[in-house]
């Protein structure tokens, strides 16, 4: 077999249906990362547009031109689509399929015009790809490396497609870019057969790294409350502590008062929403990754203050969370949480934990529902 431009372009029309099938198969294995589906279909669309435009090229058909260029940019859109998908944005938007409307209006102007039609679709394929390139670099929600990759490599397919309109706008010539400015050239579909293959790898490097973070994440991330578990808390502690390099760092100890109490009158379902409520007090007023559910009705805090601040801010927690509570459960509802605090500019971790439950153990022999700061030579 000799590779002809014919034959480079059946090779491709082929490859890109096995890379499109094999991107809806890994989907249908995980569905969470929806974004496959849309990939897989752009692999297929692009698979039928040439096809479809290599014959109305060898017959003269301007309907297959014009049917098989309308796959293609569907594909282009799709691409597109798929990102804004594993973005967890909305898929299809209006604007997505804004080429192929203008190539559908365009095309009974420039239908006898080759070098017009060329200009349209290579503009129109080339926005297509720097908009998905956009799309993955600015509304990333993970820090992926197959993802900045795979911006390189829309890239990429934007600067090969537009350069294709060079030969039709200048009189100078440039041999390899003239190359790739012909549908079928042999340079042009050996460079889609080697680049289709790198883009469908790519996609399914993004939805694994996408897969195993996520994996990674939910065993840092306690189920009930939706907050660092403590496994996560013990992490982010020792890394604060070790940047803090010598400053005070403060420690909260928080425990709900009488939750069997609460789990008894109310029921567990009751209890479980409870244990939400404190979560949601904490993430409105501690700063992300500070805290964590230790286990029960337990909670921590490491914080880059000293003991003055930390009490205040242990203070505000316990006020709002009674007064949420309250208004939860009604006003006889005792939805209250007794704090313990520490601190210490040379301490581990472990040493503050045991220092602020000290203090906690007052808080509840004081009777509840109050703030204690520790007394210890640790103090800072």
């Amino acid at each position: 077999m000799t590779l002809d431009p014919p034959t480079l372009s059946v090779a491709f029309v082929l490859l890109a249906l096995v890379l499109g099938a094999l991107l809806v198969f890994a989907w249908t294995v995980n569905r969470d990362v929806r974004a496959l589906l849309s990939w897989g279909a752009a692999f297929c669309l692009i698979a039928i547009g040439f096809a479809v435009a290599n014959l109305g090229r060898s017959s003269g058909s301007y309907s297959a031109l014009l049917i098989g260029n309308i796959f293609a940019l569907l594909s282009y859109a799709a691409l597109y689509a798929g990102c804004r998908i594993f973005n967890g944005r909305k898929g299809f938007i209006p604007m997505a399929l804004a080429g192929v409307a203008l190539w559908t209006a365009a095309f009974p102007f420039i239908a006898e015009k080759p070098g017009y039609r060329l200009i349209l679709v290579a503009l129109t394929t080339g926005a297509y790809a720097l908009i998905s390139a956009w799309e993955l670099w600015r509304h990333s929600r993970q820090p992926l490396a197959s993802q900045r990759f795979a911006v390189i490599l829309f890239v990429l397919l934007a600067i090969f497609n537009i350069m294709r309109i060079w030969p039709v706008i200048s009189s100078t010539s440039i041999p390899w870019i003239d190359a790739l400015a012909h549908r079928w050239s042999a340079e042009m579909a050996l460079f889609l057969v080697v680049f289709t293959p790198s883009l469908a790898f790519i996609f399914l490097s993004m939805a694994k790294e996408s897969v195993e973070l996520g994996y990674k994440l939910a065993a840092m991330v306690d189920p009930l409350t939706g907050i660092p578990n403590r496994r996560a808390f013990m992490q982010n502690a020792g890394e604060l502590i070790a940047s803090m390099e010598g400053r005070t760092v403060s420690c909260l100890v928080l425990d709900l008062d009488n939750f069997k109490s609460i789990n008894d009158r109310y029921g567990h379902d009751v209890g479980d929403v409870v244990l939400t409520l404190f979560g949601q007090v904490l993430s409105k007023h501690l700063p992300q990754n500070s805290f964590g559910r230790l286990g029960g009705e337990e909670f921590a805090a490491i914080l880059p203050m000293n003991m003055e601040y930390a009490t205040a801010l242990g203070e505000t927690v316990r006020d709002e969370f009674s007064r949420a509570g309250k208004a939860m459960l009604g006003a006889d509802a005792q939805v209250t949480v007794s704090v313990g605090c520490s601190a210490s500019s040379s301490a581990t971790v472990e040493l503050l934990l045991q220092e602020a439950d000290l203090a906690l153990y007052r808080a509840k022999d004081s009777g509840r529902n109050v703030v204690v700061a520790a007394v210890s030579r640790a103090r800072a």
